[in-house]
């Protein structure tokens, strides 16, 4: 058996899209994308090629580490193996090799999200030093109220997404995960609701993935950001497991909103510089 270590290559997205999709089939919430989908995230949450590290076997992709870096802080934006070639010891050394490389580039601390019910990972990840920070959860909240209110809901508009995200930063948006950061959030769709609300999430059909929502702070507890949640015209909305258990304020409204939290959620883990 001949195992070839190397970084990514462009050219490697269609490979490393069927490698990513029989590396997930298994998973706890399994995800099959196809190379455009593969590319767009990766565009999204910051992953560079050269700090990526595939592990091929017999010239067969095996397992893939990606590797992201912002602002002196870098993130392990996915990482899985083949299960025909589990158990050999490529996870490891696609994510050193990935450790290695983002701290190259000039990162410190080094973080990771991995979901809580995935023991392998998360021994793994702990062996190799990386320590649990916090809990991030998940979240479906009820169908939006019908009838006369729903008729007297406000209206959201379509917001640049660069100015959406300048009022987030500005409102105060501390210390969140990697995919709910400013630079993630760049990407996701926006709307608000005059200067007061802005919404960013995904629409998938009928369902909305809400990835964030602001009050400009002057205005809030008027109840504007329930207002706002109403008016998004969807049968049923999530919130991906990105919320951390240390928000507060935004896990407060969620339950103001009656959100059912999900029992799958992932950690996010830290490894010090």
């Amino acid at each position: 058996m001949s195992v070839e270590l190397r970084t990514l290559r462009h050219d490697d997205v269609g490979e490393l899209a069927a490698l990513h999709n029989r590396a997930f089939a298994d998973y706890p919430l399994p995800a099959q994308l196809d190379a455009s989908q593969i590319a767009f995230y990766m565009d999204e949450t910051d992953v560079r090629a050269d700090l990526s590290h595939l592990a091929l076997v017999d010239g067969e992709f095996a397992s893939f580490c990606l590797g992201a870096v912002r602002g002196g802080v870098a993130s392990i934006r996915g990482e899985g193996t083949d299960p025909r070639f589990r158990r050999r010891g490529l996870g490891a050394e696609v994510l050193r090799a990935t450790v290695e490389a983002v701290r190259g580039a000039g990162a410190g601390p080094v973080g990771l999200e991995v979901i809580d019910s995935n023991l392998a990972a998360l021994s793994l990840y702990e062996q190799f030093g990386f320590v649990r920070r916090r809990r991030l959860s998940a979240f479906s909240l009820p169908p939006p109220k019908s009838g006369a209110r729903l008729r007297r809901r406000p209206r959201l508009e379509p917001l640049d997404t660069d100015e959406a995200v300048g009022r987030l930063e500005s409102w105060g948006w501390p210390d969140a995960p990697w995919q709910l950061q400013p630079g993630s959030l760049r990407h996701v769709a926006a709307e608000g609701m005059g200067d007061e609300v802005v919404v960013l999430g995904r629409r998938r059909e009928r369902r909305f993935w809400l990835y964030a929502i602001a009050v400009d702070p002057a205005l809030r507890r008027r109840g504007l950001a329930t207002r706002a949640l109403a008016a998004l015209d969807a049968d049923s909305i999530g919130v991906p497991a990105l919320v951390p258990e240390d928000w507060a304020e935004g896990n407060a409204f969620l339950r103001s909103v009656e959100a059912r939290p999900e029992a799958l959620g992932q950690w996010e883990m830290l490894l010090a510089e």
